[in-house]
Order: structure tokens, then C-alpha cells, then sequence
């Protein structure tokens, strides 16, 4: 079963452009020796990365005698294992995401009197929010494999046994098990991987990125447009329905639809925060701590004397990034909990006062089942990812900051 871009609230086409959507739709069209061909690219991606990471490995053992550089691929690794962690989250639950991504669809409520005007507005958000989150990766990509050429005077100097070499600056600065002749010889080599190994990183952040968006903007704006069909129980042709008991009666089978198409949601919304909760708190505690290490290296640059401008920039694009992403992380869900905890205020904006005793009765219950429906995304028994978390790790980054 496929999804028609034209019946979803979110615009398809950035997933399909990033290949994700081809890897979450089960067909067998796609498959080669009966493995989805988008899997093992997006495999071949990890590997990738994961010599890179390597690399850093490799190269904090070389220039394990200078504090900056050993923070700065401290800052690669870390990077690289957080992207790969999420693209490997993809794959493994790739089949309950593509389940859960049904609900995108506006075809996925039973009730047919919405208010489809609801719905262009929600593919008109989703898609500014992920062509923000496109810019911001973006950025860093570019400038990161910009400032090689930017800076193609200066060079990294290690010491050796045998001497000292001079290894020119690169997108990533990774040393390699080479001399410096070789690599500076063969240095487009070396760039190309690099830059590859960005541009493979950043498709990583966004693909993640376009499926947290458009999870959140879906539950959202579906349970947005259930609660304004609540609120207009009742209500509509007051003036043509002289017949009350009529009345009552299909404004009972329209709550009775209405509470199953909030049921259905609330479903996919368990099903996406189980699977979601372990990474989505590595993805606010790493960002917390790439955060942190940014800000630690900008400030030890600029006490040393040793802050370029070139550098600065390069430290600066992930640092409003990963604050900004951090920000909308806890800004989604929180717009989540509150069309949930919405739900019942919609209920009461009814016109349940002409409503007979049945009515009442079903309404009540449908709003105690709300009341006890303590569903949020949540990191530990008592923290829940919304504003308010956001506060508070900004306030411990400013902390971090001035101590």
C-alpha cells in the first residue's frame, strides 16, 4: 500500500528525495538479493562514516599532545556515531514506522465532515520547518567543506619520531596512516572523502529530522482537526433540523466516529513513542553535550589567542544548529501535548447542553478517557520533552558557559 502525495499532510517529496520513504515502503520492486537497495545504501552510508570515525580515532592518537585538536575530533566522532545511531534507528524499525506513517494521510480519519482547510495548513508548516532544518545542516556542510579551500595555506603539524608533518588543512581534518608527501599529493583524494563523508552526515541529521517533523505535524494537526469537529457537534443546521430526537441521534453516531478517529490516533502515537523514546533522549543529551564541547572549544581558542575567523565560523554553524534543533525537538512535542490536552476543551465547546442524557453520558466518558490518557513523550518517569525542558537545558548551557 502506497501513499499518494496529494491526500498527505506533509509533503512526500522530501522524503522521497532523500530516499527514505523508498526504504520504509514495503515493495518488492526495490529489492536486490531480496534486500531493499535503499537499505544497503543506507548501510554503505554507516560504513562510511564509520572508517571516518575511525580516522578519528586514529587521529587523536596522533596528535594526542594538542588539547584542541583532540576536542575537535572528539567533536567528529561524536557527530559521526550520533547520525549513524539515527539512520540505523530508521532501518531497524523501518516496518512500524511505515505503519505508523499511515496516519499522515488525510484519507486515515473515518469522519467525513472535517474541515479540510486544517490540513493545508499542516503540509504548509511541516514543509517550512523541514526546509529550515535543510538550511541549518546545509550550512554546516558547506562551510565545513568550504573552509578547506578558505584556509588551503594552513596546515596541520604533527610530531613524530622522525620529524615533524605538515598535513594541509582539510574539510574534516582527519589524519591518516600516511606521510605527509602522500597526502598532500593525493590531497583532492582526501577532500573528496571528507566531504562525502559531510554531505552523507547531513542527509543523515535531515532524513531523521524530516520524520520527527512529520510525525509531530501530523498527530498534531490530525487531533486538531478531531477537535474541531467536537466542537461543532450539535451546531451544524440548527435551523433546517426541526426533528430533535434526530438530532440527537446522529450527533451520537458522529461522537461515536470522532472518538474511534481519536483512538486510532492515539494508537499510532503509542506505537511511535515507544520506538521513539530511547532516540529521541540520546538526541537531546548529545546535543546538550556537542553543545558544550563547541562552546568550550570557541572559548579556549579565544583565551589562547588562537581564534581565527575561518575557525570561529566553523565552531559557530553547529553550535546555533544543534541549540536551534534541540529547540524544536521540545518544541514538536510540546505542540503535541497541547492538541492533546485540548481534546476535551473541544468536547465542552459543543453544543451538549441541547443534547440528550445519552449524549451527555458518552461525552463525560470521552473526556474522563482523556483526562487518564497520560500519553507523552517522555525521557524518565517525571521529565517530558516539551518547553519547559528546553529552559532547562538552556539555562545549564548557560551555566556551562560562564563557569
Amino acid at each position: 500500500m502506497t501513499m499518494e502525495n496529494e491526500h498527505s499532510l506533509i509533503n512526500l517529496q522530501f522524503m522521497k528525495i532523500t530516499g527514505s520513504y523508498q526504504l520504509l515502503i514495503p515493495s518488492q520492486d526495490i529489492k536486490l538479493f531480496n534486500i531493499n537497495i535503499y537499505k544497503i545504501a543506507f548501510i554503505l552510508q554507516i560504513l562510511l562514516l564509520t572508517a571516518a570515525a575511525i580516522m578519528g580515532c586514529f587521529s587523536i592518537y596522533s596528535c594526542r599532545n594538542d588539547v584542541n585538536q583532540i576536542i575537535h575530533y572528539i567533536i567528529v566522532i561524536f557527530a559521526i556515531y550520533f547520525a549513524s545511531f539515527k539512520y540505523y534507528f530508521i532501518i531497524k524499525n523501518s516496518k512500524t514506522i511505515w505503519d505508523c506513517m499511515h496516519m499522515m494521510s488525510i484519507n486515515f480519519l473515518s469522519y467525513n465532515n472535517h474541515t479540510k482547510e486544517i490540513f493545508k495548513i499542516a503540509r504548509t508548516r511541516s514543509s517550512s520547518l523541514i526546509l529550515i532544518s535543510l538550511s541549518l545542516w546545509s550550512s554546516i556542510v558547506l562551510y565545513w567543506s568550504l573552509s578547506a579551500i578558505l584556509i588551503h595555506n594552513s596546515y596541520l603539524k604533527i610530531k613524530y619520531e622522525n620529524g615533524v608533518y605538515k598535513y594541509r588543512s582539510n574539510a574534516l581534518g582527519l589524519v591518516f596512516p600516511v606521510t605527509d608527501t602522500f597526502y598532500n599529493k593525493y590531497y583532492l583524494v582526501f577532500y573528496t572523502f571528507e566531504v562525502v563523508c559531510l554531505i552523507f552526515w547531513g542527509q543523515m541529521m535531515w532524513v531523521f529530522d524530516i520524520l520527527i517533523i512529520s510525525i509531530c505535524i501530523s498527530i498534531e494537526y490530525q487531533l486538531k482537526t478531531i477537535a474541531d469537529s467536537y466542537s461543532l457537534l450539535g451546531l451544524k443546521d440548527n435551523l433546517t433540523r426541526n426533528n430533535k430526537s434526530t438530532k440527537n441521534i446522529e450527533a451520537i453516531l458522529d461522537l461515536e466516529i470522532l472518538i474511534q478517529d481519536q483512538q486510532n490516533i492515539f494508537v499510532k502515537m503509542k506505537n511511535m513513542y515507544q520506538i521513539l523514546t530511547p532516540v529521541v533522549f540520546i538526541q537531546l543529551a548529545a546535543e546538550s553535550i556537542q553543545i558544550i564541547l563547541h562552546a568550550c572549544m570557541i572559548l579556549k581558542l579565544y583565551f589562547d589567542g588562537s581564534m581565527a575567523p575561518t575557525i570561529f565560523l566553523k565552531l559557530l554553524f553547529p553550535e546555533i544548529t544543534y541549540l536551534f534543533h534541540l529547540y524544536l525537538t521540545c518544541y514538536l512535542f510540546s505542540i503535541v501535548n497541547y492538541q492533546k490536552e485540548s481534546m476535551n476543551f473541544a468536547l465542552y465547546s459543543s453544543n451538549w447542553t441541547d443534547m440528550n442524557i445519552k449524549f451527555k453520558k458518552l461525552l463525560l466518558f470521552t473526556m474522563r478517557v482523556n483526562n487518564a490518557e497520560n500519553l507523552k513523550m517522555k525521557i524518565s518517569i517525571n521529565r517530558i520533552v516539551n518547553m519547559e525542558m528546553f529552559s532547562d537545558v538552556r539555562t545549564i548551557i548557560v551555566i556551562k558557559y560562564i563557569l
